[in-house]
Formats: structure tokens, C-alpha cells, sequence
């Protein structure tokens, strides 16, 4: 019996492996110095652009020129919706999309946290079962 207890009691009192919802909300850099706001509006995440990197791939005038829908190509890229409407379930964002600015395309997308280190995110844009994989870090403001 004292074995079986042995066995037992570290499973008891591990701590769980989920982020809580309120750990994604804050700012993230992603390589190459965009910065990605994740913000809730009730029970859905959305994230905007809050910094553009110092060199970005396309888009040089701060517009969404490649945009498919003409109409939209004149929108200035900070401060728009990136990531819209996620939702939390069990430590992950998911079951929204994810806009590429540099392409003009949308993607599934999934988010975590490290529940090792908070200060480490995950972005996957999923197209089918091809996806990327994007690693963000949270920005520390004092």
C-alpha cells in the first residue's frame, strides 16, 4: 500500500500544464520586430498590430496593399486585426484565423503559451495539414 501511495501522491500534486486565459493578453515581438497585441473582447481573443518590423517583406508604404479585396488595400496595417476570433480552451487559442499581411492570404491558426516560460508564445497558421510555425516573445512594458 505505501508503494502505491509512492507511486500516487507526485501525480497529486504536480501543477497543471494549462496557461490561464489571462496569460495571453499583453504584447508579443516576433522575430524580426513585429509586434503582435493579443486583446479579449468577452470570451474571444483577438490580436492587432501594434509595431511593424524595422524591415518588413512587403507593404513598405504601411498599407495592406496585397490585400485580394481592392477596397481594403488602403487600410494602414497598425492597429489592424490579425488574429480574430479565438477562443480559449484548455491553455490553447484556437478555432480563429490568422491574416498574412505580406501575402494577403488567411489561415487557421492555433496559439500557445510555454507553461514553462510564460514569456514564450506559439503562433501556427495552418493551411490543410501544412502549417508554420511562428515563435513570439512577450514584451515587457514598465
Amino acid at each position: 500500500m505505501k508503494f502505491i501511495l509512492f507511486l500516487v501522491i507526485p501525480f497529486l500534486i504536480v501543477p497543471s500544464s494549462s496557461v490561464d486565459s489571462d496569460t495571453y493578453i499583453g504584447k508579443w515581438e516576433i522575430k524580426g520586430g513585429s509586434i503582435i497585441e493579443i486583446y479579449r473582447e468577452g470570451d474571444i481573443f483577438y490580436g492587432k498590430i501594434h509595431k511593424r518590423a524595422e524591415q518588413p517583406l512587403s507593404n513598405f508604404n504601411g498599407l495592406d496593399n496585397k490585400n485580394p479585396s481592392k477596397e481594403l488595400q488602403g487600410r494602414p496595417l497598425l492597429g489592424m486585426i490579425i488574429l480574430d476570433n479565438l477562443s480559449y480552451n484548455d491553455g490553447v487559442l484556437s478555432g480563429g484565423t490568422i491574416y498574412n499581411a505580406d501575402s494577403g492570404k488567411t489561415y487557421t491558426v492555433k496559439v500557445w503559451i510555454n507553461s514553462d516560460n510564460t514569456d514564450l508564445c506559439y503562433i501556427r497558421a495552418y493551411k490543410s495539414f501544412l502549417f508554420k510555425t511562428f515563435e513570439a516573445k512577450r514584451v515587457i512594458t514598465n
